[in-house]
């Protein structure tokens, strides 16, 4: 099981990520102090299992989560006594009491083996996500969200990307797919005229 950990307490970072790794069956990919840099790092990782430490998070890290968990992407664990500010039961899969011990984070996380989807998403970088469509997987996802009738200020909060980026990717969406607005791009994708991921 791969799995990105954070924590803003180093000490603890790393006694969860030795702790983890003497276990065997576990490959800690990615250790971060805040909850935006772990979901970046998490996906250059492929990691399938998030593991929070509850103290020091709040809502704005829920919204980068919540983005995160929207492609079913990962497994998030968190280690508190009570979830974190803007966190609720759709972003987090479990919680682990701190005073537990490692056997019971151990137990924690070899439950929810089953909740790691059977095959991971893989980012494709800048090549067509998918055999004649133009959009890379980058670019498809947002151009699910504008479907959707987001606006870019959402899209970059559910998403974790700056609002700038967002922007840039929808010109080059509506260039890409040759509309003039928003509502075209989503009619596109309703219609189908751009191929839908296969999972």
């Amino acid at each position: 099981m791969r799995i990105a950990i954070c924590s803003k307490e180093r000490l603890l970072l790393d006694a969860l990520a030795g702790m983890l790794e003497r276990k065997g069956t576990y490959s800690v990919v990615a250790k971060e102090a805040t909850a935006r840099a772990l979901i970046s790092s998490s996906k250059g990782a492929q990691a399938q299992v998030m593991l929070l430490e509850a103290s020091g998070l709040g809502a704005e890290d829920a919204q980068f989560l919540q983005g995160a968990k929207a492609f079913g992407e990962f497994v998030v664990v968190v280690i508190g006594d009570k979830l974190p500010t803007g966190f609720d039961k759709s972003i987090v899969d479990v919680m682990v009491a701190p005073n537990a011990g490692g056997d019971a984070l151990l137990d924690a996380l070899a439950g929810v083996q089953e909740k790691i989807p059977a095959r991971m998403m893989v980012r494709e970088g800048k090549r067509p996500y998918r055999r004649g469509n133009r959009l890379t997987h980058r670019e498809y996802e947002v151009a699910e969200f504008v479907s959707k009738g987001y606006s870019n200020r959402r899209i970059s909060e559910v998403s974790g990307l700056r609002e700038q980026s967002v922007k840039n990717l929808v010109s080059v969406i509506m260039r890409k797919l040759q509309c003039e607005n928003r509502t075209q791009v989503a009619l596109k994708l309703l219609n189908a005229e751009v191929e839908q991921p296969v999972d």
